[in-house]
């Protein structure tokens, strides 16, 4: 036996002699200037050349619906290599002594020759501005070889003036210490910006929250910190650890268009990346940082699968509904939010989801049309976060308060340390362990694409769900024509209120001033200009047909208890 152990030892430091000479690849990063003009970035790459004497450098093949994450990389340059050679798909094959060191050089071009507005803004694009610059890793650095899992290093090479925050930063450089261990993976997963419009807000105050901005917004730089690090310690406090863990946000501004308002964020691991409309209030403010900030744990950590097995069948339902579910329920439970906020958040997404194309879409028909299609892509928004509602409020009935879908969470976190299952299938593990059989609900709702009514006493005794027929929502126009045309109204329906109020093909709007997309019950009112004369256009923006919504009610004066029960909290606060 004793000389078996021995062989084996001698086997196993066999195998892992080639993984211990492998050297971690170092990456720098500088700014490109035309006088006091930011024109570009610059990537330095330095690693270890494959010992077979060819070596493949390229991105990533997509992210967030981009599928050529490469094509913003110019002037690739390789020290060290014999030859070179652009092949397809953003991958360049190097010819070069077997485990030469090599220095790859490029430089990364911006994707817009314009401030990004509301209209034209995409995650995964570079900006580089005169004053600013904005990247996530995946658009911005190259990798070589196959593995990801490689140690990795991270410098700014800065010039005077240039701001710069990143959450590389975190990892090792030439002379800096980690704060934590860093790889290839983590160079993608990673957000970069500044430029001499940075504002930085340092971790002073022990959460290790740093917050870098650019732009300028309706809220001052000093709400957005305050507000990042109370709902950051609200959600950790949540799940019980990484308080004072290392954490940046990042805000970039989107400029607004008149009829048009958009914001959202993307989860980068150990920081997540904003971008803005510059006239967004701080209470949409409040639910940005809350849904973002549960992305480090939905899905990463409940999970526990290689990435590319994660994203090669995406459950969003999981991972996007369930976060839309607890922003809500956390920004309450923590006095965030008032309760009459809460039903308002619900309502807007309830009164969407009754007038959606893709309510009738299947799981897979909304995965598959995710990035390209608005109402596909909000639809396991939804989906997810009623079912969440759903399941939450079956679990508290089934075990008289004891049990609820953070208790599921809390068991799925800690099954994915030792257990191997995408994020949905451990769910699935965990709820069953709970006593909760999801199966019949995935296949009516998700495969089967049935609409999903919630029971009137889904939030408990504090509200109801009201369920009644109403017009559909209309804005009167044919949107997509009009903002294709510079927001000159086009298609005005004679039918429809906005053409009885007075709004007519050919006249410019300037902006909306008054209503709720979405919300056929609401008053819409427009700034117009009619042929050189202002005028505020105001009526119901109300279709010809009708559809079944639910609202959620109110039913009892605001107190501690209902902001349990709304938020669904356990009843009874023993262990389960």
């Amino acid at each position: 036996m004793r000389a078996l152990l021995i062989a084996f030892a001698a086997l196993s430091l066999i195998a892992a002699a080639p993984s211990a000479r492998i050297k971690p690849v170092h990456y720098r990063l500088k700014p490109e200037l035309a006088g006091n003009m930011l024109i570009g970035l610059r990537v330095e790459i330095d690693f270890q050349g494959d010992p077979s004497g060819t070596t493949d450098l390229h991105w990533n093949s997509s992210w967030a619906g981009e599928k050529r994450l490469w094509q913003w990389a110019r002037d690739m340059k390789v020290e060290g290599a014999t030859a070179l050679k652009a092949e397809a798909g953003g991958h360049w094959r190097i010819i070069a002594p077997p485990g030469a060191r090599l220095t790859a050089t490029y430089r990364i071009i911006s994707a817009y020759d314009h401030d990004p507005t509301v209209e034209d803004s995409e995650q995964a694009r570079p900006v580089i501005r005169p004053g600013w610059f904005y990247a996530v890793g995946n658009a911005l650095f190259a990798h070589p070889g196959t593995r990801t899992d490689i140690p990795a290093t991270f410098d700014w090479v800065g010039a005077p003036g240039i701001g710069f925050a990143s959450d590389l930063e975190h990892l090792a450089g030439q002379q800096r210490k980690a704060k934590r261990p860093g790889t290839i993976d983590d160079i993608d997963e990673s957000i970069v910006i500044g430029g001499r419009e940075l504002r930085l807000s340092p971790a002073t105050d022990g959460s290790g929250v740093r917050i870098a901005s650019v732009g300028r917004y309706a809220f001052s730089s000093e709400e957005l910190a305050d507000l990042s690090r109370r709902i950051i310690g609200v959600e950790r406090d949540f799940w019980n650890t990484d308080r004072g863990a290392p954490f940046l946000v990042t805000a970039a501004p989107l400029v607004a268009k008149p009829t048009t308002s958009s914001y959202g964020g993307t989860g980068r691991g150990d920081a997540f990346a904003l971008w803005m409309d510059q006239r967004m209030s701080a209470e949409d403010l409040k639910w940005l940082l809350a849904h973002e900030y549960f992305h480090s744990w939905n899905s990463p950590r409940l999970r526990n699968v290689d990435d590319r097995e994660e994203q090669s069948h995406p459950e969003y339902w999981f991972s996007e509904g369930f976060t839309d579910y607890y922003a809500r329920a956390l920004l309450l439970r923590s006095g965030l939010i008032t309760p009459e906020r809460f039903a308002e958040m619900w309502n807007t997404m309830f009164a969407l989801y009754a007038g959606s194309t893709a309510r009738g879409m299947t799981d897979a028909q909304t995965t598959a049309a995710f990035w390209s299609d608005q109402a596909a892509g909000k639809m396991p928004y939804q989906r997810g976060a009623m079912l969440a509602a759903l399941w939450n409020a079956r679990l508290l009935a089934a075990s008289g308060g004891r049990r609820n879908l953070d208790t599921v969470l809390h068991d799925q976190l800690a099954r994915a340390r030792t257990v191997k299952g995408t994020a949905a299938a451990l769910f699935r593990q965990s709820a069953q362990a709970s006593g909760l059989d999801i199966t019949t609900d995935e296949r009516r709702y998700l495969r089967e694409g049935q609409p999903i009514l919630l029971p009137a006493d889904a939030f408990g005794p504090c509200a109801t769900m009201v369920t009644s027929q109403r017009p559909v929502f209309s804005r009167g126009f044919d949107t997509e024509a009009t903002a294709a045309s510079g927001n000159i109204a086009t298609g005005v329906d004679p039918a429809l209120p906005a053409y009885a109020a007075g709004l007519r093909n050919g006249m410019k709007i300037l902006e909306r001033v008054e209503g709720e997309p979405g919300n056929a019950m609401r008053s819409y009112a427009l700034l117009v200009d009619d042929h050189g004369t202002r005028r505020t256009i105001r009526y119901l923006p109300q279709g010809l047909t009708r559809e079944t919504v639910q609202q959620m009610r109110l039913t009892q004066p605001v107190n501690t208890d209902c902001r349990r029960t709304l938020s669904g909290m356990r009843v009874i606060t023993t262990n389960p």
